[in-house]
C-alpha cells in the first residue's frame, strides 16, 4: 500500500490524464468520476515498483483503459435503459 504523499503526488500528476482518457472511451461526467476513483484506488492498493516515470505514466493510461472497457462491457450497463 502506498503512502498518502505517493497518492497525492498521482493524483496532482495524472488526474487531467485520465479524466480526459475516460471521457474519450465513456462519455459521461458519472462515469468518468467512478473509474477515476478506481484507477487512483488501484494506485494506493498497488505494490508495483516503477522503474521510471515513463512506466507510471504507461501504468496510468493502461489501467484507465482497461477500467473503461470493463465498465463499457459490464452486464448491468448493456442491460439498463437511460
Amino acid at each position: 500500500m502506498r503512502s498518502e504523499q505517493e497518492v497525492d503526488k498521482a493524483i496532482e500528476h495524472y488526474s487531467d490524464m485520465v479524466r480526459r482518457l475516460c471521457m474519450i472511451h465513456l462519455k459521461n461526467n458519472a462515469d468518468t468520476e467512478d473509474i477515476f476513483q478506481t484507477v487512483f484506488l488501484k494506485y494506493l492498493l498497488s505494490s508495483v515498483v516503477f522503474e521510471s516515470a515513463e512506466h507510471e505514466k504507461a501504468w496510468f493510461i493502461r489501467v484507465t483503459i482497461n477500467a473503461c472497457k470493463d465498465l463499457l462491457k459490464s452486464f448491468f450497463r448493456n442491460r439498463t435503459f437511460l
